[in-house]
């Protein structure tokens, strides 16, 4: 072999070419690369390759080799240069201020997410608001009504009607500041426990739209509450024809023929009260005391009842301060009062002329102020991280590290093939010529098989470098190879057999699929599939529709006023007997037609609130739970509706009751005119029942003969009793299916013309019958039928699930088998599926960064969370059965009683305590159906000592909003009844006396305090010895005697009935034959209340001597369902990490090194020989 180097190769090379040394420099690295690259083998034999061709074809591989590597790294570098990409930036925790300019930027593909999924309304919503100016004005003061009370003309003698009236008009007009302010307050303290709910951070701009309408849709529903129970108690008020005690809709006459005293309905004009609650007229007031002027209010109207002709007054006289003056003239009252007209120019809404129904239509709210602060929102949502997707080029980084990723697969590609390759193409294209000898030594029948033979004896993957011929290394180096492909086959047979057996759980991810491919998933892999929704709260009227079909009689000829017009004029002007149907029948198409009204104004509110209830799920619900939850959240709705208006309507009839409010019919109470002109009232009797102690008592209603009581036709299905409502609960309409039995009792009617009127139709009725009563039509809401749909798609829709995942056990596929056999996998630990017990040793050790995500992420309160509760022990007692109401009732014997005789109005007062317990209970059961129902919502779960903070909060929050809603409702009961200033038929608030031939009632006055300014007087019961009304015998300790006797009996206590020898004593004074043996209550067994607490101090509580509350973490758990917890802590990588990491890098760090070592050594070396070679000392000549 000749000895050919570069250096000779150069100095050959400027030899012949006969380059000047001053060239040498420039050139001489240009041909020694040159020469370095045409003689570059990198595919060197072992041994080394004497053979000329073998030397070439290696060489030729060499150069092919890399210039397939420069093409294959330049399309990879083009490729990855140009291609566009999305990728997804991840920004931890951001502020506000870098949210918005995320969102700025990115708002269509930024995400969010929320640590806190669920957030109170509090936390950053406020609302304020401004009541008319009216609310803080002097015309709602005690003050002035205590002036208008005891203004010249106020008593006996009848001057005009406002004198009459008015003082009962604002105490109406601050009795509906109160309840609105009251309502409002309750009504935020609920709204602000509302939760919003959102996995994501909800845009700024979207946020105030949807608090703004959650703001909407407080107001617009505590508006409708507000008026939907005012509208119960005006429309009842009515029904019942309860009586006026300022004799506005009904007049006290004295019958010719008896001691007995009739009423009759006022008219006024065309309008009758006994038809219409809403007639009105002009208040007028007469100068007094010359009685010579008349002095008309404007704006201001008197009418059947206090609180109706209020609604369609308005505030005009009071904004003007003459007219004011002119008032308080024409009164002529020696009290100087200064009063202050109200300022049209504070008014932002309303108007001078406004009527105050127009005012409580906007729940007498000058101005609403409401904020919804996101900055509050987004700190109480603390988004852990934000991502977003742009698209971009890949960067420098990425390319270079692509790069040299696939340098060493390409490279070890290459050198396996293209030796390969350049070998078949030259043997193609030039045959090599054997030797002799060769060609003696073949055996060209196992030519195959010795060839291989000698490949593998002679194969080495280990050869030194340079290569050796000594053959003792040759001889180790091939048993190193035999070693270590032996190790290899058995090392990757082992790995092959162990992932080709192995069951795995494979996930399998499909992107945003439509329904169809969801119910297609689902039936395949119910038990394994997840879809997340985009959306987690979805509003349900989104996917649930509820209609309803009244009961036919609200839409027939029966409930319109032209109906009830021709029944108050039915019987002309003759004095008929209280069980005539002409008397109550105006009344009870009334009620009936407001029992309609009320009921649809009902489920058209709690529709509106149920609508705007929230779904909350984290991944989609399959179709058959959708359907049976939809189902129950339907069948709740119908429930707590039904639950809600009974229980408003029992308020009602039981507090009606409970204070003896007379009828204006005479149903409950008849009146007796004494020698002396005074009016006495005795409780009327409907068989074996007495209204006293019952409401319920009812006789058939019958059409008498005029002029004598005889009876003509019995009213099938038709009752008559001691209220008008209460009668009407245990009727039916069978008489109003039958044309004939209607044209009967139309021919019983004074009218002239009959009215032209259609019978019900019993085959268009799905579920009521003909002699279905109206308390089992009230108990179905009045609804002939439901018709609900839940519609699937549309909640799919809402749910917009980003993607659906499902997992299935299975083999490795062979790619996996590949992969695994050529390089090592990484493997995530994650804490599955944890046991409560592991979860809590694990918020021990990592409480501030452990998470464990929620499976279900909305779960309803019922599942962890138990109430139970015990009520005053009076309301198990003796006290509060029928049988003790009884004998209470009984217990005068028929004589007439002073009333502050304890024996008169001690069975209404039981009927209060009573009424007050089924109330409150009826009422907390109510409630609590509706709370079990409410859901906790949370993505992650709460550790225990948050739980019971939250539902410790949960339950205070129950018991404070179901108490003031209570409470409430009784409240405007009670100011309704002293607004419109209704007569008691145990005259406790007013007596009456005959003058002049003429009925005159007078105020009661209980101490310094008349039942003009106030239905709160009081004084002490007693009993007092029968025809004497002042000769006291025994005061009864803590009870109380007032204008109406709810007001009593909530200022009185049970002091007496926790001492046997009280009762005892109060019995001995009962008229009657035996005493019935009654139970001291125990003070022992109270844990809250005393002896003297008062039934308003009990009713505060909500009659509950203990509450006793629960919340079960572990159910809590159990249904959170945890799939995962994970947890981050700052730690050294173990020494397995770090050696599968090394393990990991080497391959590619070795191939990249092997072949650009060599090269840069020989640079540096070549560096260094060219600066050494260069240094010449220079040397001075002496001369001598």
């Amino acid at each position: 072999m000749v000895d050919f180097t570069p250096d000779k190769f150069y100095t050959s090379i400027t030899q012949s070419q006969g380059m000047p040394a001053n060239t040498k420099s420039a050139s001489e690295l240009y041909y020694k690369a040159t020469f370095l690259f045409l003689n570059l083998n990198l595919f060197p034999s072992v041994p080394p390759a004497i053979n000329e061709h073998q030397l070439r074809t290696q060489r030729i591989s060499t150069r092919l080799f890399i210039s397939l590597l420069i093409i294959s790294l330049s399309i990879l570098l083009l490729y990855t240069s140009l291609i566009n990409i999305t990728e997804t930036v991840n920004v931890k925790a951001p502020s506000i201020i870098k949210y918005e300019e995320l969102y700025n930027s990115y708002s269509e593909t930024l995400t969010c997410e929320c640590t806190q999924i669920s957030i109170n309304y509090e936390k950053f919503i406020q609302i304020q608001y401004t009541l008319h100016q009216v609310c803080h004005s002097d015309f709602v003061t005690q003050t002035w009504f205590n002036y208008l009370a005891t203004s010249p003309g106020h008593g006996t003698s009848f001057y005009d009607t406002f004198r009459l009236t008015g003082t009962f008009t604002f105490q109406a007009l601050y009795t509906l500041c109160v309840l609105v302010d009251e309502t409002i307050l309750n009504r935020l303290s609920q709204f602000y426990s509302s939760q919003y709910v959102s996995a994501y951070v909800t845009p700024s701009n979207v946020f105030q739209l949807q608090t703004k309408s959650f703001i909407s849709q407080f107001i617009s529903s505590t508006t409708n509450e507000f008026l939907l129970s005012l509208a119960m108690i005006r429309k009842t008020t009515q029904s019942n024809a309860l009586l006026s005690a300022q004799f506005t809709n009904y007049r006290f006459y004295h019958n010719e023929n008896d001691n007995n005293l009739v009423t009759e309905s006022s008219w006024d004009g065309d309008c009758m009260c006994s038809s219409s609650a809403t007639c009105i007229s002009q208040y007028a007031v007469i100068n007094y005391p010359s009685f010579t002027k008349v002095f008309p209010l404007p704006g201001l109207y008197t009418g059947c009842y206090i609180i109706e002709s209020l609604l369609q007054s308005s505030l005009q006289c009071f904004y003007d301060q003459a007219c004011i003056d002119n008032l308080l003239l024409y009164l002529g009252s020696s009290t100087i009062i200064n009063v202050t007209a109200l300022d049209i120019s504070l008014s932002t809404l309303f108007l001078e002329n406004s009527t105050i129904t127009d005012i409580l239509d906007q729940l007498m709210v000058e101005e609403w102020n409401s904020s919804s602060i996101y900055e509050d929102y987004y700190s109480e949502c603390q988004p852990s991280g934000c991502s977003y997707t742009v698209t971009s080029k890949n960067s420098v980084i990425y390319i270079v590290t692509t790069l040299i990723g696939l340098v060493g697969g390409l490279i070890t590609v290459m050198k396996l093939m293209v030796p390969i390759l350049v070998n078949f193409v030259r043997k193609c294209i030039h045959k090599e010529v054997k030797t002799e000898a060769e060609t003696l030594v073949q055996e060209p029948n196992h030519s195959i098989l010795y060839k291989l033979k000698h490949y593998l004896l002679t194969f080495n993957i280990f050869p030194s470098v340079p290569p050796t011929t000594d053959e003792h290394q040759l001889r180790n180096q091939r048993i190193s190879t035999r070693l270590f492909i032996i190790l290899l086959i058995i090392s990757l047979y082992i790995l092959l057999l162990n992932t080709s057996l192995i069951n795995i759980t494979e996930t399998v991810n499909i992107k945003a699929p439509s329904i169809i491919k969801y119910e297609q998933l689902y039936n395949s892999y119910s038990q394994a599939l997840t879809c997340e929704c985009t959306q987690i709260s979805i509003n349900y009227k989104k996917f649930i529709q509820i209609q309803y079909t009244l009961h036919q009689v609200c839409h027939s000829d029966f409930v319109t006023q032209q109906w009830i017009n021709y029944l108050a004029t039915s019987s002309g002007i003759s004095v008929l007997p209280y069980e005539d149907f002409r008397v109550t029948s105006t009344f009870t198409f009334q009620a009936i037609s407001a029992f309609c009204t009320l009921v649809n104004q009902t489920i058209s509110n709690q529709l509106v609130q149920f609508y705007s209830s929230q779904y909350v799920r984290a991944s989609v619900t399959p179709t058959n739970i959708f359907q049976l939850q939809t189902k129950a959240f339907i069948s709740q709705f119908i429930s707590s509706t039904t639950d809600n208006f009974l229980l408003s309507f029992s308020m009602i009839r039981d507090t009606t009751q409970s204070n003896a409010l007379l009828s204006g019919e005479l149903n409950n109470f008849e009146f007796y005119v004494g020698s002396d002109y005074t009016v006495t009232s005795d409780s009327r009797w409907y068989g074996n029942c007495t209204c006293s102690s019952s409401s319920i008592c009812i006789t058939q209603s019958v059409i008498y003969e005029l002029l004598n009581d005889r009876a003509l036709f019995s009213v099938p299905g038709l009752y008559t009793g001691c209220y008008i409502i209460e009668s009407l609960l245990q009727s039916s309409l069978q008489c109003f299916y039958n044309q004939t039995c209607i044209n009967k009792l139309q021919s019983y009617s004074t009218e002239s013309l009959l009215m032209n009127v259609t019978a019900l139709d019993i085959s268009l009725s799905t579920l009521f019958l003909e002699n279905s009563t109206i308390i089992d039509i009230l108990d179905q809401l009045m609804v002939e039928e439901w018709n609900s749909s839940s519609i699937y798609e549309n909640y799919y829709s809402e749910c917009q699930p980003s993607y659906c995942s499902y997992t299935v056990t299975s083999k490795n596929s062979a790619i996996y088998i590949v992969t695994t056999l050529i390089g090592l996998v990484g493997e995530t630990v994650n804490i599955k599926a944890p046991s409560i017990i592991k979860y809590e040793q694990l918020y021990n050790s990592y409480s501030q960064a452990l998470t464990c995500e929620c499976t279900q992420i909305s779960i309803n309160y019922e599942k962890f969370i138990q109430i139970q509760y015990t009520l005053h022990q009076v309301c198990h007692s003796d006290f509060v059965t029928q049988q003790w109401i009884n004998y209470l009732a009984t217990s005068p014997g028929g004589y007439s009683l002073y009333v502050y005789d304890f024996r008169s109005s001690g069975t209404y007062l039981f009927q209060t305590i009573s009424a007050f317990c089924t109330l409150v209970n009826q009422t907390i059961l109510s409630q609590l159906a509706q709370f079990y129902s409410s859901q906790y919502v949370s993505a992650y779960v709460t550790p225990s000592n948050v739980f019971q903070l939250q539902t410790k909060a949960f339950i205070s929050q129950f018991i404070s909003s179901t108490t003031n809603q209570f409470l409430l409702s009784l409240a405007m009961i009670r100011n309704t009844t002293q607004s419109n200033s209704l007569f008691s038929g145990g005259l406790t608030n007013y007596n009456l006396k005959e003058s002049n031939g003429a009925m005159v009632r007078s105020p009661l006055s209980y101490g310094n305090c008349t039942c003009t300014s106030s239905g709160t007087c009081i004084n002490q019961t007693a009993i007092y010895e029968l025809f004497s009304n002042y000769n006291l015998l025994f005061s009864v300790p803590g009870l109380y005697a007032g204008c109406y006797i709810i007001e009593a009996s909530l200022q009185s206590n049970l002091q007496c009935f926790y001492n046997q020898t009280c009762i005892n004593k109060l019995q001995s004074y009962f008229v009657v034959y035996s005493l019935m043996n009654v139970k001291a209550l125990d003070i022992s067994l109270s844990t809250l209340f005393l002896e003297n607490s008062t039934i308003i101090d009990i009713l505060d509580q909500l009659m509950v001597e203990e509450w006793n509350s629960s919340s079960i973490y572990e159910n809590y758990y159990s249904e959170c369902q945890p799939s995962y917890c994970s947890y981050t802590v700052t730690s050294k990588n173990s020494a397995i990490y770090i050696v599968t990491t090394l393990i990991g890098l080497v391959g590619g760090l070795i191939t990249v090194l092997k072949f650009a070592v060599p090269f840069l050594v020989q640079f540096i070396m070549f560096c260094f020989k060219k600066c050494k070679s260069r240094r010449v000392t220079i040397m001075p000549m002496i001369q001598t």
